[in-house]
This record gives C-alpha cells, sequence and structure tokens, in this order.
C-alpha cells in the first residue's frame, strides 16, 4: 500500500508530498508508446480539483504563504507543497485532491499553451541532454523516447493517472513534521481517496521498473538556431553544444558502482568559462585543470552522469564556437578513455571523495531537498541511505574502482549529441567510436580523428574532409528530464518510515 516517510527537521516550515513511481519511460513502455503524457500531468499539476477550481486552489495557497512544486522525469512524478508547520493539514488535504480528483478538463488547452513554449525557449543545454538520451538508447526505446508530444491529449494524461496513480507506487513524505502526525493525515486526507486492495490494477503489482535499457549508440546533430531565452541577452557569437557520453553501468540506481560513479563525476567536476560567487566551486577538479583552463576557446566543460533503475551514462557536456567542434569532442573523448588508461591519482581522488561529502551534506541542509532525496530514495530504494553509510561508501572507493568503472566505459561505442546552428565539423560516429575503443599506441587516438580535430583547429574556416556519412541527424525538439535522486545522498539517522 501506500508508504508514509518523514523527517522532523524543528523548523518553522513543512514541506509535504509525494513520488509517484510514473514517468514517460513506464507510460512509453505500458501504454502503446505513448508520449508527451506524463510531461503534460506535470503541466497540469495544481489545475484545480473536481472539488474546487483552479482559481479556489491558488487562492488557499496564496492565504497559507505556500509554494507548490511538481516535475515529471522519466521515472517518477513529484508533488510537493511547502508551507508554515501550522498549515500542514490545509497543504495535505489539497495535495490529496491534486493527486486524486484533479480537473484536467478545465485546464488542459492551457497546459499545452504553457508547454508549446517552453520548448520554443528552452535553452541549448537541456536541448542537448535531451538529444544524448536518444542517442544512446534509441527514439524508439522507453528512455530515449521524448518526454514532449506537441499532440499529445487530455485522454492520454488521464489514462496516464489511471494506469500508475496507485497506492503501490506513492510515497507520501514530508520534511518538518512529526512522523504521527503525516501518518494522520494521510489517514485523514489521502486514504479515503485510495481504492481497496483488491481492487488495485494488476498493473500495480507487477514486478517494478520492467521497461528495457538496450544501449544503441549513435550520433545525433540537430542543425538549428540558438534559441532566445526570455531573460537573458542574446550571444553574439553562435555557439554549439555537445555532449559526449558511454554507457557505464547496466545496473542503474542499485549498482554496486553508483557511488564509485558519483565520485568520478565529482572527480572529472568542470563547469562554465566564467563562474562568479567565489572559490569553491570545483576549481582544482581535473576538467577545470586541463581543459577550461588549457583552452582559451572552450566555454564549458563539465561531467555529466544520468542515472535509470537499470542503466547509466557517464559523459561530458561542453560548449564552444562552431569551428572548434570537433575539438572539443576529441579533448572529451581523451578525457573519457584516459579512466581506462591511467589509474587516478591518489590526491586526486581523495580530493574528489572529500568535495563529493561536503557538497551531499551542504545539500542536505535545504528543506526541500531534504524532502525530495527521502521521497525519491523510498520510491527508488525501498529504504534510505543513512549519514554513516554514505560516508563509509565514498570513503571506500579506490583507485581500483575507478580503473574497473573506466574499462566498462570504454569497452562500448559512445554516443554523441549536438545542437547549434553549424555542426559541419562534428566527426562520424564511426570516428568517435574508433577513439573511443582504440586504445593501442599509448594515446589511444585514431590518428584520422586526432589529424582532423588538429587540422580544424589551426584552420577553423576550412571545410571538414571527413565523411559525415556514420551520423545520425534528427529534427526533433525534446526536453530535458527532471532531476533525479542523489546517488548517494546524506541523511540524519531520525528518518521514519511506516
Amino acid at each position: 500500500g501506500l508508504r508514509v516517510v518523514s523527517q522532523e527537521t524543528y523548523s518553522f516550515m513543512s514541506a509535504v508530498g509525494a513520488v509517484v513511481e510514473a514517468g514517460s519511460a513506464y507510460e512509453y513502455h505500458e501504454l502503446d508508446k505513448s508520449t508527451g503524457a506524463a510531461l503534460l500531468t506535470e503541466a497540469l499539476a495544481w489545475c484545480g480539483s473536481l472539488r474546487r477550481p483552479q482559481a479556489d486552489l491558488l487562492k488557499a495557497m496564496d492565504d497559507m504563504g505556500g509554494c507548490l512544486h511538481c516535475a515529471a522525469s522519466r521515472e517518477q512524478v513529484l508533488y510537493c507543497v511547502d508551507v508554515l508547520r501550522e498549515r500542514a493539514e490545509e497543504a495535505t488535504a489539497l495535495l490529496a485532491e491534486t493527486l486524486f480528483l484533479p480537473d484536467y478538463a478545465s485546464g488542459v488547452d492551457e497546459a499545452r499553451e504553457t508547454l508549446a513554449l517552453s520548448r520554443e525557449s528552452q535553452s541549448q543545454d537541456l536541448r542537448v541532454r535531451e538529444l544524448i538520451l536518444t542517442a544512446a538508447y534509441g527514439a524508439d526505446s522507453p528512455l530515449g523516447a521524448p518526454l514532449y508530444s506537441p499532440s499529445v491529449t487530455l485522454e492520454a494524461a488521464s489514462r496516464f493517472r489511471s494506469q500508475f496513480f496507485h497506492p503501490r507506487r506513492i510515497v507520501l513524505a514530508g520534511t518538518g513534521i512529526h512522523h504521527a502526525d503525516l501518518v494522520r493525515l494521510a489517514e485523514t486526507y489521502v486514504e479515503p481517496y485510495l481504492p481497496p486492495s483488491s481492487s488495485s490494477s494488476s498493473s500495480s503489482s507487477k514486478k517494478k521498473n520492467e521497461y528495457p535499457h538496450e544501449y544503441r549508440p549513435s550520433s545525433i546533430a540537430k542543425e538549428a538556431e540558438m534559441p532566445e531565452i526570455p531573460g537573458f541577452a542574446k550571444e553574439k557569437r553562435d555557439k554549439c553544444r555537445v555532449i559526449v557520453a558511454g554507457l557505464a553501468d547496466t545496473e542503474g540506481w542499485h549498482s554496486k558502482d553508483l557511488v564509485t560513479l558519483s565520485v568520478l563525476q565529482t572527480l572529472l567536476g568542470g563547469g562554465e568559462s566564467f563562474s562568479a560567487g567565489g572559490p569553491g566551486k570545483g576549481m582544482y577538479s581535473r576538467l577545470y585543470r586541463e581543459t577550461l583552463s588549457r583552452h582559451y576557446w572552450i566555454d564549458a566543460a563539465e561531467a555529466w552522469l544520468s542515472v535509470h533503475q537499470k542503466s547509466t551514462l557517464l559523459g561530458i557536456s561542453g560548449e564552444c564556437a562552431p569551428e572548434h567542434l570537433g575539438t572539443l569532442v576529441e579533448i572529451f573523448l581523451r578525457e573519457l578513455t584516459r579512466l581506462k588508461t591511467e589509474p587516478v591519482d591518489v590526491i586526486e581522488l581523495s580530493r574528489a571523495k572529500n568535495m563529493l561529502k561536503n557538497n551531499v551534506l551542504t545539500q542536505m541542509e535545504s528543506r526541500l531537498i531534504l524532502f525530495e532525496d527521502i521521497a525519491r530514495q523510498f520510491s527508488t530504494f525501498g529504504k534510505r541511505q543513512s549519514l554513516a553509510e554514505m560516508i563509509a561508501a565514498v570513503d571506500a572507493v579506490s583507485v581500483e574502482d575507478v580503473l574497473r568503472v573506466g574499462h566498462r566505459l570504454a569497452a562500448q561505442p559512445p554516443a554523441v549529441a549536438a545542437h547549434g546552428p553549424d555542426l559541419s565539423r562534428l566527426p562520424s560516429h564511426a570516428d568517435c567510436t574508433a577513439a573511443m575503443m582504440d586504445v593501442a599506441g599509448g594515446g589511444g587516438f585514431s590518428s584520422r580523428v586526432l589529424q582532423g580535430a588538429l587540422f580544424h583547429h589551426w584552420y577553423p574556416d576550412t571545410k571538414s574532409q571527413q565523411g559525415d556519412g556514420e551520423d545520425t541527424r534528427t529534427s526533433n525538439t525534446t526536453t530535458t528530464d527532471a532531476a533525479a535522486a542523489s546517488s548517494s545522498s546524506a541523511s540524519s539517522p531520525k528518518t521514519t518510515t511506516s
């Protein structure tokens, strides 16, 4: 049945919400390759219920002085209401109505228009993060299918809710509230909407996480003008965004190397070429030291990790001018293959482990992040990792662990995704594969890729002589996946569940 979890923070604020094990991957796999309903469900959140229209719902939230949140991803949909502690009961009642008595019909047109406008102004980075999943798994797969569909209907959203919003798929969570109080609120406001256990749909009793995760790497290049984002100045120069990633694990969230991958992501680190706000943001990570600081033309280089139930991708995301795109891809491939060919320095590994522990513990000071961490971990693992377990797992990561993951990463071809106005210098997928997997000769790179990249670096205005017949080019517009649960989250030992 419904699980109820909480952690008392003894603050003036409470966060109450739910995580539903229902995302676009399940939608595509179990609902005849349907797409877009999970994202439409997010847009329709807080649209009003059969008991009160949206105007009354929003007025009630304004009176409480609270905030409403909803985010749909490929594996989960998260709802959260953040209010003063004394208004938690009203917030739970509102949450229950939204979950089980939504009035989708009155808000579907506005929601679809909102989604369409958000697609147009989506950042280049978010577009590439969607494209890389399609490049890695294929457009006809649960993970590679787009989150957004312009043709999604009200009937599709209703069918999505009917299929997945069942007690066994829902975790009700709260922070800043006594566990006994949250259980009482669940019994009062949530339980009346729950169906009898005997009448639950067959899908809710199936084994969880049954959708396929076949890795089918390719290269996707979407040539398009840079999007204009409201509130941001327009770039004077054209920029290209690219992600190069490989299959790092086939066990996903339940892998014994999950913490190793988190350490490895921190070790690579990186970020934007310009960063304001003072020190302490990973300036000693590998991508800052050996990529951003050595190549003035790289505007961004950052390690990228995408974890799902049975698959994990590790890669590097970056940005540069079109004339340097080939060189940037070559540099990213070099950094990924180094994980296999060069044992990481002990001091560098220790720095990454300390930084990861510091980042996670700092994040846990946020009430909303703490709420999300509790809810997502119980939904994914059925339990929550304690502070001592997290620290021990991070400290246990060794040089050999990093090498093992590096060997696995370089054992298969990479997936490549790029977006920008001119992608003519993007290497073919065959060349990227050769560079990733051919580790003979010390450097581990095919001479064709290396020579081509250096040639374009010194002669950026010369057209590429390399064929791009291997590239898969597409015009699909996609969106980003919402953030998943922290892969090695810290917690207080006082987390309570029932």
